[in-house]
């Protein structure tokens, strides 16, 4: 027969399972919209919404939530992210260029040579563009005087093809001494940048020396 268990045991017991569930309870705190500390063994209604701590029996922080962002605190966050990506793709860029910058050319003598052949190129080929328009012009003169003798009549077809033909070659000659100027504009500006970043580069490279 099972013995039975003595009053003193039973409240041993008891006491020692009223101390393992203190042991594990959690308290959820937070200050009201009022600025009141409501606090409870589930999270307060007036803590929906709103920092709050976790604490344990001997009032111990165990757990500290944030509230949640507000939609401008969301969106600043994102524009902070993004301009974070953007400042690493704009580094990660710089550093491509950099060094295809420092493999291109041996030294700045080297790059300024290559400037230097580059610039002559399209100097030739404005000059070139500038001489075809001179001629197509002193050709176009020509035919003025000839259409002159049909002056108040229609032009001969051929007459009137070779003008049209010429002012057509005009507007293309102009055309390409417009962007030959720009490109010669373009390829300055960009050797000077080039020349001026890679003395940065090689400087910085011989004082890690």
């Amino acid at each position: 027969m099972a013995s039975r268990r003595s009053p003193e045991l039973l409240v041993a017991l008891l006491f020692g399972l009223t101390l393992a569930n203190t042991a594990g309870a959690k308290v959820y705190c937070c200050e009201d919209a009022n600025g009141r500390r409501q606090c409870g063994d589930v999270l307060p209604q007036a803590c929906y919404g709103r920092a709050y701590r976790e604490m344990g029996p001997q009032g111990t922080i165990k757990r500290e939530v944030s509230a949640p962002l507000t939609a401008d605190e969301i969106a600043r966050r994102n524009a902070a992210e993004q301009q974070k990506k953007d400042d690493e793709t704009r580094q990660a860029k710089q550093r491509r260029l950099d060094q295809a910058l420092l493999e291109t050319y041996a030294s700045v003598e080297d790059l300024d040579r290559r400037r230097d052949k580059d610039v002559a190129d399209i100097e030739r080929s404005i000059e070139e563009a500038r001489k075809r328009d001179k001629e197509l012009r002193t050709k176009r003169q020509r035919f003025e005087k000839e259409a002159e003798f049909h002056k108040g009549r229609d032009l001969p077809r051929d007459l009137a093809a070779n003008l049209r033909s010429i002012d057509s070659e005009l507007a293309s000659q102009g055309k390409l001494i417009e962007d030959k100027t720009r490109e010669l504009e373009a390829t300055r500006a960009r050797f000077e940048a080039d020349r001026a970043r890679y003395v940065e580069l090689s400087s910085a490279a011989a004082k890690q020396r």
